[in-house]
């Protein structure tokens, strides 16, 4: 047989063929990501959980001057958080998500964002005000930052938002002499109802972790910003 005019197979290019399977790659990572945005927009988000329910209520002075109450914000999707403005630890990556959420709802109706003074003879009501303007928070901010008797403000963010109990730390083992109080520096997000439907540690060792918690806490905020009774 005549092998004379046969066309001699191409040579294998490695570079040109990993371009290719790079391309492909990229193509299916792409469409399935797509996809499950898609299937998020079209199916219905699981019921987040309902881990305990505010019974009682809660006097404090607002960093305005004014005294409000934990009732007057039924309705409302309230994210709550400790605020210790001598904070070593993870405080400032708690209120950078408080930050973000206070830009993004400033003007919406149905949100409260809740800081809480963890040392409230420290932590007045000018102090907080300056830490307010300086994340800027203004005085038409969907935000408060409350002072107020200490223990009746930790009994209510242990015993009704279920946070773990604050406590004192040794002199030997503070960060710095400010460094009194050792506090939970999770966020919790509560419903119109008063019921907590989340905790979320923005502030962890693993960055990937940290990341998770404050991706979730934005889409269930918003969750229960679109299906309030949810």
């Amino acid at each position: 047989m005549d092998h004379e005019h046969d066309t001699p197979p191409a040579d294998f290019n490695p570079v040109r063929f990993w371009l290719l399977m790079g391309g492909v790659i990229v193509f299916v990572v792409g469409l399935s990501m797509a996809y499950s945005r898609f299937l998020q927009t079209v199916l219905p988000n699981a019921e987040l959980p309902v881990f305990a329910t505010v019974k009682s209520d809660l006097e404090a002075t607002e960093r305005s001057g004014k005294v409000v109450r934990f009732s007057d914000l039924k309705g409302k999707v309230v994210v709550a958080a400790y605020l210790y403005t001598q904070c070593p630890h993870g405080c400032a990556a708690v209120t950078a998500q408080l930050q973000k959420l206070n830009q993004e709802f400033a003007t919406h109706p149905g949100i409260q964002l809740l800081s809480v003074a963890i040392q409230p003879e420290r932590d007045s009501v000018a102090m907080l005000k300056g830490y307010a303007d300086a994340v800027g928070a203004t005085d038409k901010s969907p935000w408060w930052f409350i002072t107020g008797d200490r223990q009746q403000l930790w009994d209510f963010m242990t015993k009704e938002v279920g946070m773990v109990p604050a406590k004192l730390i040794p002199i030997e083992e503070r960060i710095t002499p400010e460094d009194q109080y050792e506090h939970d520096l999770r966020i919790a997000l509560l419903d119109g109802q008063g019921r907590v439907r989340g905790y979320y540690a923005v502030f962890h060792p693993q960055p990937e972790i940290a990341s998770l918690m404050a991706e979730r806490l934005h889409d269930h905020v918003h969750q229960l910003l679109d299906h309030p009774h949810s």
